[in-house]
């Protein structure tokens, strides 16, 4: 009898130690969410650098920059690939919205880095017009991107509840 009881009460740490262990498709998509938002926000920088080193004819520093904000958008990219597993499973529609948006916005600053990228391999050959070209062509396509950003945003402003829950505010 004794011995029944200390193998329930053993089962039963048992069973509570790994349920701490699991996480539900929410804690897997917030955990992601953190580090896509910490990726948006240091490629934003990284592109806003690149375009003050073109400004400056600092070519050399503008590729450098260029080419850590496209990393940081394709890590943000890679994170929503791994978001995409846990999303049906989310319940709330809100957040799904933003995540449809977010993905976006990245695609789009990812897209808007990798032209703008281009524009600095033709200032550094020397073709300022090529150049000039497809920072005019990114910087629309960054426009888009904070369009959608702003739209993100609001989602949380308007639901903050839901959002530091989350621990994404």
């Amino acid at each position: 009898m004794k011995r029944d009881i200390i193998l329930i009460a053993l089962l039963l740490i048992a069973a509570v130690a790994v349920s701490g262990c699991i996480n539900s498709p929410m804690d897997n998509v917030n955990d992601r969410l953190k580090t896509v938002n910490t990726d948006i926000t240091e490629g934003d920088t990284d592109y806003n650098a690149a375009l003050n080193a073109i400004s400056s004819r600092d070519f050399s520093t503008a590729d450098s920059n260029i080419q850590t904000a496209r990393d940081k958008f394709t890590d943000a990219e890679d994170k929503f690939k791994e978001i995409e597993n846990y999303e049906s499973d989310l319940n709330e529609s809100v957040y799904t919205d933003y995540l449809s948006i977010a993905k976006e916005e990245v695609s789009l600053k990812k897209e808007a880095s990798d032209g703008l990228y281009l524009a600095v391999q033709y200032y550094i050959s020397g073709d300022s017009s090529s150049g000039n070209s497809y920072t005019n062509a990114a910087n629309s396509v960054m426009k888009q991107a904070v369009t959608l950003q702003n739209q993100r945003n609001a989602i949380v402003e308007e639901n903050p509840d839901l959002f530091k829950k989350a621990g994404i505010i």
